[in-house]
């Protein structure tokens, strides 16, 4: 398939060895046309008439001084050369070195991450199985004394009254540690599901700003690492919409498309890799991204995404709202398939 002049994207760019070729021609081109030139319009003999004058000042040795200095400067660009070389290899080395290291760092941060999720989700259950079901049993014990001691013991039943609000406050209060642990539904009814309820409950702290949220394609299938990813990075934004711009408009969009792979190495060959966009924006006061930040909210959404081999950009300015926006390749934390 020929490419397209008038596309840039479609030109491939020379190779290293062809553009020293093509270097060395112009070399070599520009050599032949001096002597031809030199020959046709007699460039020795016009040189020394114009320099037989100053014969004293021994200027006619000046042809063969500049070849040696011609000479010398050619060594010293070839010594230099050789150690553009050696520093290019050695940099190189070290970029290889160093892009290792970050995708050790990336996948301990998933592992870490994963292995967080974890906890937060085994935590989870046993707050709600075991301190939920004692708390049950308490309250439902509590309540019999209150029936029993009725109009005959006072004091009893005003402490078994008091014993029932005492366990449904640790009962809600272990509700919402369990909420904040692991959110609800995300297991039983799948992202978008859990996404909705974190909004709505969002819409109840907040009746001074507006949410929206959107949601396209299928959510099915994903990795629990990057479903709880997805879901973490909603709920940061949405914190720091409470702490920052509780009477903004919150726009939240969460999309999964596929898209052409980059930089592929011919347009018959460009393959379509699934991903995940998620898009928060708000009209709020903004902030200075020069600014050094004290939270560590922005650096975790970062870093999450980045785990999962995803981009993560932040746009913002004073007085100018905020936004944010996640891409993460669908089949992140999935095994990969063995060939």
């Amino acid at each position: 398939m020929a490419s397209d002049p008038s596309n840039p994207s479609s030109a491939r760019p020379a190779s290293p060895h062809s553009t020293v070729r093509r270097d060395l021609a112009w070399v070599l081109a520009l050599t032949v046309l001096a002597a031809v030139l030199s020959v046709t319009f007699d460039f020795s003999e016009h040189a020394y008439r114009w320099t037989r004058g100053l014969e004293r000042f021994q200027l006619d040795e000046l042809p063969g001084t500049l070849c040696v200095l011609s000479i010398c400067l050619a060594w010293f660009a070839w010594r230099r050369y050789r150690e553009t070389r050696r520093e290019l290899s050695r940099r190189c080395v070290l970029e290889a070195q160093a892009e290792r290291l970050l995708a050790d760092n990336r996948r301990l941060a998933n592992q870490a991450l994963q292995a967080q999720e974890l906890e937060r989700r085994h935590l989870a259950r046993e707050l709600h199985d075991e301190l939920g079901q004692y708390l049950n049993a308490i309250s439902l014990d509590a309540a019999r004394i209150r029936d029993l001691s009725s109009g005959r013991e006072p004091e009893v039943h005003r402490v078994s009254l008091g014993l029932m609000q005492s366990a449904s406050h640790v009962y809600r209060q272990i509700g919402g540690m369990v909420r904040r642990l692991r959110p609800i539904g995300l297991d039983e009814f799948g992202l978008p599901s859990a996404l909705e309820h974190c909004v709505d409950g969002w819409r109840e702290r907040l009746p001074d700003a507006s949410f929206s949220l959107a949601i396209e394609g299928d959510f099915a299938g994903l990795s629990d690492a990057l479903t709880i990813t997805l879901y973490r990075l909603v709920q940061e934004g949405l914190t720091n919409v409470s702490k920052f711009a509780r009477t903004s408009r919150v726009e939240v969009f969460l999309v999964r498309a596929p898209r052409e792979a980059q930089e592929p190495q011919d347009r018959q060959d460009a393959r379509l890799i699934d991903e995940i966009v998620v898009t928060m924006a708000d009209d709020g006061p903004g902030t200075d991204l020069e600014k050094p930040r004290g939270g560590l909210g922005l650096i975790g959404m970062r870093e999450r995404v980045e785990a999962l081999g995803g981009e993560f950009h932040v746009a913002s300015k004073p007085e100018g709202g905020f936004l944010f926006c996640a891409r993460v390749p669908a089949h992140a934390g999935l095994a990969e398939p063995v060939n």
